[in-house]
């Protein structure tokens, strides 16, 4: 986790919370008002996966998935979702998920179709 929090602060964001299951990870990051999020979670996504296999050598390369989740928050939020990561696991093992931080569902009819 060291090395995304670095990540994150290499492009200029503030890591504030994170923790991983075996198959996500969830990042709350403070950006400033003009960043590019798609450009922002690919690059972390990116460099965070290279320097990982790269330095940490797993027995299984870290690759992660194709696509993230994104929602802003209030300030008063902070807290609650700071909460929520920090418990991720029990969470996890109780069955008592957030549905907007964990259950992202989407049909390929949500999608746009493309230029």
């Amino acid at each position: 986790m060291a090395i995304l929090n670095q990540e994150v602060k290499q492009r200029g964001g503030w890591p504030l919370r994170h923790n991983a299951m075996p198959d996500h990870v969830h990042l709350l990051v403070r950006l400033r008002p003009d960043t590019v999020v798609s450009q922002f979670i690919g690059e972390v996504k990116g460099a965070s996966a290279f320097r990982a296999n790269r330095e940490l050598k797993p027995k299984f390369r870290l690759k992660w998935q194709t696509g993230y989740g994104v929602i802003s928050l209030r300030k008063d939020e902070l807290e609650k979702v700071s909460l929520y990561i920090d418990n991720q696991e029990e969470h996890h093992r109780s069955g008592r998920l957030s549905r907007l931080l964990e259950l992202t569902e989407t049909d390929e009819d949500d999608w746009p179709e493309g230029p």
